[in-house]
């Protein structure tokens, strides 16, 4: 009996070790989705694909098994797998994406922002925004920001949050009324998200670059000069700041220096949207 018990000890150790191994597999071509299944044949990879086990499987495995489900669009499959997941960041994502691909946006937010899946939240926000709600997208770029706000290994994302944030703010003021206490109040709401995103990744020259110009809109010149300056030291060649230095010139009505910083800009990039819309205030088309 007691030799029974080993050598079946022995080979569940044994098919477990050749399971990890699949899963490591499996993972190191994550990065080229259906990789490994090409090294079989094709009937034999749909089996695969499709195999459903109560053996003890590493939570890696079963997380790359439920993405293929989603990627194959078999998501009854899929279901069945995230819910062997441990409760967890991965399984709210892919409970998200499985969410989002039968339509549920509801459910979809609300698995997202558990998981802190800052792409499966901008996807949704940009719905919002192409759709022209960008109240809702603002509500859900907010709650985004609060919900990467508690999660210290998020940096990053939450710069990229802020920024986008940022975006929204400012769309939303341009929106009301030019010179209103409603539009000023969301500039500068706009302006606290940029120098956050600032705050976070202060040599990102695009945050840079988002803080000065709303400093711009709120006439705050030499606070939006210092951004240029630090955007510059960032990345020598950034048209941005250039045309940031000559749109302060324009505003303080010094034509002829604002025209000097914009020809400097077309030399590094013509074509740029900044340069242009530069030259359409100066009339130098």
């Amino acid at each position: 009996m007691r030799t029974a018990v080993i050598v079946a000890g022995s080979v569940l150790l044994v098919l477990l070790g050749a399971l990890q191994g699949f899963a490591t597999v499996l993972l190191r071509n994550s990065a080229e989705p259906g990789a490994w299944s090409l090294r079989l044949p094709p009937a034999l990879a749909a089996r695969v694909e499709s195999f459903e086990t109560n053996l003890p499987l590493p939570p890696a495995l079963r997380i790359v098994q439920a993405r293929r489900a989603l990627e194959a669009h078999q998501y009854d499959l899929a279901a069945r797998r995230i819910a062997r997941l441990p409760a967890g960041s991965d399984r709210a994502a892919l409970a998200g994406r499985l969410s989002e691909e039968r339509g549920d946006e509801t459910t979809a937010v609300r698995d997202y922002l558990e998981a802190g899946d800052l792409n499966g939240l901008e996807r949704r926000t940009d719905r919002l925004e192409e759709a022209g709600d960008i109240a809702g997208a603002l509500a859900l770029q907010r709650a985004t920001v609060d919900r990467l706000a508690g999660d210290f290994t998020q940096g990053d994302a939450l710069a990229q949050a802020y920024y986008r944030l940022g975006r929204l703010e400012q769309a939303t003021a341009y929106g009301l009324t030019l010179g209103s206490q409603a539009r000023h109040d969301e500039e500068l709401r706009s302006y606290a998200a940029y120098n956050s995103a600032v705050a976070l990744a202060p040599f990102a020259e695009r945050y840079l670059i988002a803080a000065g110009n709303q400093e711009l809109n709120l006439g705050e010149l030499e606070r939006a000069r210092e951004f240029f300056k630090r955007a510059q030291g960032a990345d020598p060649t950034s048209v941005q700041a250039l045309v940031g230095y000559g749109d302060i010139a324009f505003r303080a009505g010094d034509v002829v220096t604002a025209r000097s910083w914009l020809a400097r800009a077309r030399r590094i990039d013509p074509k740029a949207d900044a340069v242009e819309r530069l030259a359409h205030k100066l009339g130098d088309e």
